[in-house]
This record gives C-alpha cells, sequence and structure tokens, in this order.
C-alpha cells in the first residue's frame, strides 16, 4: 500500500491569553491518501478551521508532527513553508479570496507569480485552469462581474494553477445558494475522481455527504470518522433539476448563515 500523502500525529493547538488557555486542538491524528476526498465537519469552534490552517501551513501547531508526501514540513523554516505552501497546497475558501482590481485570469496567474513562472507559461497554464472549471469566456472579467458561482470557480482554477498535491476548500459552499453550491460541489467531486486530494471544512453535512470519508469534530477533539456510505452525486442533482425534480431544493447544501 502507498505511503499516505497527508501523516499528522497529535496536532494540539494552544491560545494563551491572560489568564486563561484555549485549547483549539486537542490531540488530532489523521492520515490521508492520494485520492481521497475527506470532509471535516463539525460545529462552530469545533477546531475544524485550525485543523485546516495547520494542514495548510497557515500556522503552526503547539505540539505535534506533519509529513506532507514523506516531508516533515514542521522542521522547516518560514521561507520554505511558504514555498511548499505556493507549490503543493491549493485553497478554495469562502469569501473567494479575489482581488477586485485583477480579471479572473490574473487573480488566477497570483500563484504562478510568487512562483516565479515565466509570463507565458503563467498565461498558457492559467487560461488552461479557467478552461477546466469552464470559465474560458470569462478571463477578462473582474469579480464584481462575476456571479458568486463564477468567482467560486475562478478561486478553484486558482487553487489547481500549480498543480498541487493537497487541495484545501474552507466551507467553499457558504456562500453561495443551493444551486450554485451543487454546482461548485460537482467541481470538487470531478477534481477528486481525476486523482485529486481534497479535504473540504464544513458545518453542514449535506454538504460531506458528496464526499468520501467524513472526520466529525467537536471541542478541539475528532470525535468519529466515518466512510460516507451512499455519497450524494451532484452532477445528477443538478441534472435532476433540469428535468423538474426537486433534489436540488431538498439535497443541496444549505448556505451558511
Amino acid at each position: 500500500m502507498a505511503p499516505p500523502l497527508v501523516r499528522a500525529l497529535g496536532l494540539r493547538k494552544e491560545h494563551r491569553m491572560a489568564l486563561t488557555t484555549v485549547h483549539a486542538l486537542r490531540g488530532i491524528s489523521l492520515e490521508l491518501y492520494r485520492g481521497d476526498f475527506v470532509a471535516i465537519v463539525g460545529p462552530s469552534g469545533s477546531g475544524k478551521s485550525t485543523l485546516m490552517n495547520l494542514l495548510g501551513l497557515l500556522d503552526r501547531p503547539t505540539e505535534g508532527r506533519y509529513f506532507l508526501a514523506g516531508q516533515d514540513v514542521l522542521e522547516l523554516n518560514p521561507d520554505q513553508r511558504a514555498q511548499v505552501r505556493n507549490q503543493r497546497i491549493g485553497f478554495v475558501f469562502q469569501s473567494f479570496n479575489l482581488l477586485a482590481r485583477s480579471t479572473a485570469l490574473e487573480n488566477i496567474e497570483l500563484p504562478l507569480v510568487y512562483a516565479g513562472v515565466a509570463r507565458r507559461e503563467r498565461r498558457r497554464r492559467a487560461e488552461a485552469a479557467l478552461a477546466s472549471v469552464g470559465l474560458g469566456d470569462r478571463r477578462d472579467h473582474w469579480p464584481g462581474q462575476l456571479s458568486g458561482g463564477e468567482q467560486q470557480r475562478v478561486a478553484i482554477a486558482r487553487a489547481l494553477v500549480n498543480d498541487p498535491l493537497l487541495v484545501l476548500a474552507d466551507e467553499p459552499t457558504g456562500a453561495l445558494d443551493s444551486r450554485t453550491s451543487l454546482e461548485v460541489l460537482a467541481h470538487l467531486q470531478a477534481l477528486n475522481e481525476a486523482g485529486r486530494t481534497i479535504v473540504l471544512v464544513t458545518h453542514d453535512p449535506a454538504v460531506a455527504c458528496h464526499t468520501r470519508r467524513v472526520m466529525v469534530m467537536r471541542d478541539g477533539r475528532a470525535v468519529r470518522e466515518d466512510v460516507v456510505p451512499e455519497r450524494r452525486d451532484a452532477r445528477a442533482l443538478l441534472a435532476g433539476a433540469e428535468h423538474g425534480s426537486d433534489a436540488v431544493r431538498r439535497l443541496a447544501p444549505v448556505p451558511a448563515a
């Protein structure tokens, strides 16, 4: 069996205040293999976003070890961790995080700019990434000219442009309506079927049902981990809606309040 792509051991995160210590994570261990599609589910304050930040090297644990593709990334210096984050990890956020004064294509090019890719090559790769999410004809549009779903698809293309080992999606449907949420989930499922390894953070069990495996968190701990027995197919739900089915209304994820 191939070694895990992600191996985290005893991750703890504490925030020390003046008179108290907040235990955001209380010893999380997990393994992810290439081609996994895992949802991290839990209420606000459960530690799921803290765990996402640690996996994305946006923060460091108070205690624990983290291996990505066999590399002990916590032993790297800040510049080396930034390089791993840029080249090996793709991020998709609830708020899209697109630059308002840059076109869709320019937003996708950003990780390649930071990686030092030559202009002609980064333009080629950005155009291919934009086409892969069905927005090749929106390359010169500003974010304000795009719908919420289109903005999230641009964000997905940006996450993929460096061909990362791991895609981290933090509440990617939280700001979207039900139908648009399904469209984004359909893109994520297609990426996973093509071999991408995806971790999706969500508060919504209906969103988690589109993944392959679910880790439930509460109070900084992983309290349960299950294989999704009957994974929902977002593309099939969308197709049913086009033929008059109420599947989108009944089964689509509910946007965050």
